[in-house]
């Protein structure tokens, strides 16, 4: 057990003798003021930790429930059974008849998908998911508020409804197809033009949506998903048109009496609604080293959100935590080396950043409906942490915290570890660069057992997110931790 107790180390200061968590020097002529250091906590290293247990049930059972099914995933069942379902109800009351009308409601059902895929995102309707959840009060059953918390995997509707839109506007294709090889009522090149092209663009849309092309190619996705979406809905529009033409020369009213018309209108309003906000965030950076910087803005924001931001608005989006100011309007955004953008924004920050729609809620918000909470972060997942863990004791959640990272001081600076021990004075904050990377699931599970906490939220990288979520939770333990599924 010794290996796993041994990185440990914890903000430890020395001199110190007050309650605050940063010890006040007074510098002299001559000799510089001593660095506050990361070292070892000899009370916990030394405490011996509690047994992992097994884990519960036969390895199969284990990898169904906790990764092939999970909740994401059977949202994403639920909405795509109910779209075949409706197929099978469909055809089997056409019964072969497939003549326009029986077109016309493929199309609908299309445009009704794609409606629900773009509600399913727009954050006003995801902030009001979560508000509605969080407003269980505390003493709700720990049953019900462990339900509760997934919300966050909410994007399950949206990609079993945008699979279900390609499935409905594949038969829409091929009827349409047959009725023009078949020398039917609907014989319009122009028609079956747009179709073609319309049914390409959200086969790719779904195409690079799948997991491992997105992480992959992110931009290239998210610019796909972007101008092939706004194009698909431009394409619909001229869709619907050709086809009501194509039946009758009174467009006009017969149009009026599509749904489909009323679907597509949603949906581009929707498409169009977060640029309508889209402005200029002024910031102030602060270098905190040559892997983490700081953007400072004065825009009041509220609490536990987090903002998209952009230096190009129509190439590509960043999302980061708003950490909110401890005196006055206003918060940051904790930057950390991760890839082109975030190098580039570090070494030359902009003076302003572009923000579009309303901020947005996450996965961590979640922890305000628990009494108590072990969060464990590393990197610059401290960010969001910050985010939301300064705030959720006023309203009656206590929180744990380990912090494992490379050099904590030197990366982050002293505010962001100070307000760290102000949230837990015996937060666990592990310096990987002088003692390895720890063993956080062994780390997560004696705290959970210790402090009888009641759930455990996990922010890192994907890979090791999905690590000590699937450890936790395979041996009982109510743990959370965003999904990446956008």
């Amino acid at each position: 057990m010794s290996s796993i107790v041994q990185p440990e180390p914890t903000l430890v200061f020395p001199a110190l003798h007050n309650a605050s968590p940063v010890s006040q020097y007074s510098p002299t002529v001559g000799n510089p003021p001593p660095q506050a250091r990361i070292t070892s906590c000899s009370s916990f290293r030394d405490q011996k930790l509690t047994p992992l247990p097994p884990k519960t049930h036969p390895r199969l059972f284990r990898h169904a429930r906790y990764t092939f099914l999970n909740v994401y995933r059977r949202l994403f069942s639920i909405v795509f059974t109910l779209n075949v379902v409706g197929v099978g109800i469909l055809f089997w009351r056409y019964d072969g008849d497939y003549n326009s009308v029986f077109l016309g409601h493929l199309a609908t059902a299309a445009a009704a998908n794609i409606m629900v895929a773009l509600l399913a995102r727009q954050d006003y309707i995801v902030n009001a998911m979560f508000r509605i959840c969080w407003s269980v009060p505390l003493s709700a059953p720990l049953r019900l508020r462990r339900i509760l918390t997934k919300v966050y995997e909410y994007g399950g509707v949206h990609s079993g409804a945008a699979a279900s839109s390609v499935v409905w506007f594949a038969l829409f294709t091929g009827i349409l197809t047959k009725e023009f090889v078949n020398r039917g009522l609907l014989r319009s090149p122009a028609v079956m033009t747009t179709t073609y092209i319309l049914l390409v663009l959200l086969i790719c849309i779904v195409i690079t949506a799948y997991p491992r092309f997105r992480f992959s190619s992110h931009n290239t996705f998210e610019n796909f998903h972007r101008w092939g979406g706004w194009f698909a809905l431009a394409i619909f529009w001229a869709e619907l048109v050709l086809f009501i033409h194509a039946q009758t020369s009174h467009i006009g009213p017969a149009l009026v009496r599509q749904p489909a018309l009323y679907f597509l209108l949603i949906s581009s309003l929707h498409a169009i609604l977060p640029w309508l906000r889209l402005h200029k965030l002024h910031i102030t950076p602060e270098k905190l080293s040559n892997h983490a910087i700081r953007l400072h803005f004065s825009d009041p924001v509220p609490l536990f959100v987090g903002l998209r931001i952009s230096d190009a608005p129509l190439k590509e989006w960043h999302s980061f935590a708003c950490i909110p100011a401890r005196s006055g309007p206003g918060g940051s955004v904790l930057v950390s080396n991760a890839g082109d953008w975030t190098k580039k924004t570090i070494q030359n920050p902009k003076p302003y950043y572009w923000v579009k729609g309303v901020p947005v809620t996450g996965v961590l918000c979640m922890a305000r409906v628990f009494q108590k909470v072990i969060v464990v972060t590393t990197g610059s997942g401290i960010g969001p942490c910050l985010a939301v863990i300064q705030d959720i004791p006023s309203r009656g959640t206590s929180c744990r915290v380990v912090w494992s990272t490379p050099s904590p001081l030197q990366t982050y600076g002293d505010e962001i570890c100070d307000a760290v021990k102000a949230v837990d004075r015996e937060a666990i904050i592990i310096d990987t660069r002088k003692d390895g990377r720890p063993d956080l699931v062994a780390i997560a599970w004696d705290l959970y057992c210790r402090e009888e906490a009641e759930a455990v939220f996990v922010i890192s990288n994907p890979k090791l997110t999905r690590k000590v979520v699937y450890g936790l939770e395979t041996r009982g333990v109510p743990a959370f931790g965003p999904i990446w599924d956008s």
